[in-house]
């Protein structure tokens, strides 16, 4: 056996030093695991926590002797699968000698080595247990980093005098500051100071400087107590049915991101402003193979307050965005408090894991949504119990996964699902779900066709065959109903979700890839159609992708994409997306950066396409691209000292045919909106 481990790492040595050296970075990964979520959320996600997550375990990567695969997990690409295979096999074989090693485990292909091998190691640090008070402020590492931009044409929210209007508030200035301090991976802080657009800093209802702090201490491996959290933290459990707050993905051109993989107990470092816990947890050791999770939770949210005919207050809805530029939002913030206690419990042992989660969500004034027949079923109330039992383990090449929550008193949710080696080039994953339209969470992010895991019934297949060393096909089809009333869907519908993608690499320097994507949904049917009705909405998109590298300096990227957009009673609309960029990154330099020209062109809003674009240090995003137009960034990264980094990104739109960029308070006058961000990081023992 331990020959069988000399060889792979001589092989992997040899198959691996002509290749490694375009290994998947950080961007990469995050467009490869978000993409879908911007897309069929139509909406920005923060990618913060994902980004810092990638470029700690870069920097401390995680000992493949050691770890229990929770790190693993927390990577999100790597399969659940070999989680469990990789487990087996250091129990079997004993200590790694070395990370190309993982060849030998089932499971393993050169993508997802390419992928991991930047993130692993193999080496033992010592225990945090072993170290002294004085050591971890004399050896612990401090990263300070402080972000500011803003947009340079002026928006017409920021003109406004009229303090009977709505208007913004504060200045066209967004400022983000973080700290962060650890000491191997046993001890961590982290500290986050966001001001948004429009806000107010040290005035109005921002007395206290900055709209959003958080911060958290997390400490691991301390005697039984494996994890422990004060401040801001995530719980990730089973499937997401329940209790999932902080990051979460779905669908996706990678099938393991079908199966959720939750990481339990981490702290939160976002900045995004909702997802979140805020008090304290910790995950206890009661026994090897047995743990137990309370936590409590405390904290103020966003809500929009009315008050009742007998001057009870009441609150119509939550505030999802962290956003306060308005009177109505600044009124709106910090409206309501809510209380969330409870206790999980987790049995692990090897491949196997079976858990169980109970918690309480309380306020301090009633939700009421507005009456609207599509809300008939939503939560109404002060407070709710939430109970889940979940399941996962593998049997020789089948990975199987599930969960069953419930609403206490009224609402179930269920969801079970299986991923199948068929051949070590062909894969299948099957997952159905069925959750009832009276089922409720406020930390439900399961995988799901609509943005909650509520009123929705669905079967998802997908499959992904490797045809040669260079040629990879992945597909799915999902197909969903929702049986009782949605948003601008006055009637129950189904729908379906397709996609098909074929790449092809040439011996790690080119690749290519083209997908199709075909989702089809049910909205009301167009005013002026003779009856007010459920119609079809069709989208269907084409994508040719490709990228090519020159040498360990150079890499290029060409995109481009179409959209068709058909919706009964409204025109058919083509929209179109090409793109070209140029990324220089040579090892040992001062500058580093990449730069985009883009030309696009939608009929509308309805036909618009998303890209990932690359910004500065642990900030990316998924920017609509509509109407006509031209983007074009550049960014650059200057070293100007040893642990001093400084970022500058200035991106634009132009487009044509406008004399008017935007809407309401976010329009600005001209053809032209930009964008400019300067960035400074300074790393510290």
């Amino acid at each position: 056996m331990r020959f069988r481990s000399y060889s792979c790492t001589v092989l992997g040595s040899l198959l691996l030093t002509c290749s490694l050296y375009g290994q998947t970075d950080n961007a990469a990964l995050i467009e490869h695991l978000g993409e879908f979520y911007a897309e069929d959320r139509d909406e920005n996600f923060d990618f913060t926590e994902l980004a810092e997550r990638l470029e700690f375990y870069r920097q401390h990567p995680i000992d493949l002797n050691r770890t229990d695969g929770s790190e693993l997990r927390e990577l999100l690409f790597v399969p659940e699968l070999f989680i469990g295979n990789l487990l087996a096999h250091r129990h079997a074989s004993g200590r790694l000698v070395s990370v190309y090693e993982l060849q030998a485990i089932e499971g393993m292909d050169l993508e997802l080595l390419r992928m991991l091998i930047p993130f692993v190691e193999v080496n033992t640090p010592g225990s945090l247990s072993e170290v002294r008070a004085r050591e971890l402020l004399s050896e612990g590492a401090h990263d300070l980093m402080v972000r500011y931009g803003r947009m340079l044409q002026r928006q017409r929210g920021y003109a406004i005098r009229d303090t009977a209007r709505s208007r913004y508030l504060g200045s066209p200035d967004r400022m983000f500051v973080r700290y962060r301090y650890h000491f191997n991976r046993d001890l961590r802080v982290a500290v986050n100071m966001k001001k948004d657009a429009g806000e107010r800093f040290f005035s109005g209802a921002q007395r206290q400087g900055f709209d959003f702090y958080s911060g958290s201490v997390y400490m691991r491996n301390q005697g039984h107590v494996r994890d422990l959290v004060i401040g801001d933290y995530a719980l990730q459990f089973g499937q997401g049915l329940a209790m999932w707050s902080g990051l979460g993905f779905g669908k996706g051109a990678t099938l393991q991101q079908v199966a959720k993989q939750g990481t339990g107990l981490r702290p939160y470092t976002s900045s995004n402003e909702v997802l979140f816990l805020r008090g304290a947890a910790a995950t206890i050791a009661l026994k090897p193979n047995l743990s137990v999770t309370p936590f409590v939770s405390w904290r103020k949210l966003d809500g929009s307050m009315e008050h009742a005919a007998d001057s009870t207050q009441l609150v119509g809805s939550l505030g999802q965005t962290g956003l306060h530029r308005t009177p109505s939002e600044a009124a709106n913030r910090n409206a309501l408090q809510q209380w969330v206690y409870g206790l999980n419990i987790q049995y692990a042992r090897r491949r196997f894991t079976l858990g169980a989660t109970a918690f309480r969500t309380e306020f301090d004034a009633s939700i009421k949504p507005r009456p609207r027949l599509y809300t008939r079923y939503a939560f109404r109330g002060r407070s709710l119990w939430n109970a889940s039992l979940y399941y996962s383990g593998t049997v020789r090449n089948v990975y199987f996964f599930g969960e069953a929550a419930h609403r206490i008193g009224r609402g179930f949710a269920f969801l079970n699902g299986a991923m199948l080696n068929l051949h070590h080039r062909l894969s299948l994953v099957l997952l159905h779900r069925d959750f009832h339209r009276e089922y409720h969470s406020f930390y439900n992010q399961a995988f799901a066709a609509g943005s909650a895991a509520v009123n929705e019934r669905g079967f998802y297949s997908g499959l992904a065959y490797q045809l040669g060393r260079r040629v990879q096909w992945v597909g799915y089809v999902d197909v969903f109903r929702f049986p009782w009333l949605r948003y601008r869907v006055n009637a129950p519908s189904g729908g379906m979700d397709m996609l098909t993608q074929f790449t092809y690499e040439w011996y790690k320097r080119a690749k290519a890839s083209i997908r199709y994507r075909y989702r089809r949904k049910a909205e009301n049917a167009a005013l002026d159609l003779p009856e007010n009705r459920v119609v079809d909405v069709n989208r269907q998109q084409l994508r040719i992708d490709g990228q090519y590298t020159l040498d360990d300096r150079w890499r290029m990227r060409s995109r481009v994409e179409f959209s068709h957009y058909r919706k009964e009673g409204t025109p058919t609309e083509i929209g179109w997306l090409w793109y070209h960029d140029v990324i220089y990154k040579p090892m040992s330099s001062r500058f580093s950066g990449n730069v985009r020209v883009a030309m696009f062109g939608t009929p509308s809003y309805q036909s618009r396409i998303y890209a990932f674009e690359n910004n500065v240090l642990y900030a990316y995003s998924f920017p609509v691209y509509h109407n006509r137009g031209i983007r074009a960034y550049v960014n650059v990264r200057c070293r100007l000292q040893r642990k001093i980094d400084l970022w500058l990104r200035y991106a634009t739109f132009i487009y044509r045919g406008v004399d008017e960029v935007g809407t309401g308070l976010n329009a600005s006058t001209g053809n032209q909106r930009s964008e400019l961000t300067v960035q400074l990081r300074i790393q510290f023992d």
